[in-house]
């Protein structure tokens, strides 16, 4: 669920940015609104699961020493 409201929110924010890109029709507005946004989406979506994975790895070996 938290991802969704992520997206859309990512989305969101890219709103103005993204219809000015539609009504200049030019490469780099649409380069700027579009593809930079969903990159830099993906980049923190990425860094997420990497530190989610770090935390359970760690918290799984810290239960193997304690037993």
């Amino acid at each position: 669920m938290h991802d969704i409201k992520n997206f859309w929110l990512a989305w969101v924010s890219t709103a103005s940015s993204l219809f000015a890109a539609i009504e200049m029709k030019t490469v780099m507005t649409i380069v700027s609104a579009v593809v930079l946004p969903v990159i830099f989406f993906t980049i923190g979506k990425t860094v997420d699961v990497v530190v989610q994975i770090y935390f359970r790895r760690r918290e799984e070996e810290r239960r193997k020493h304690d037993r």
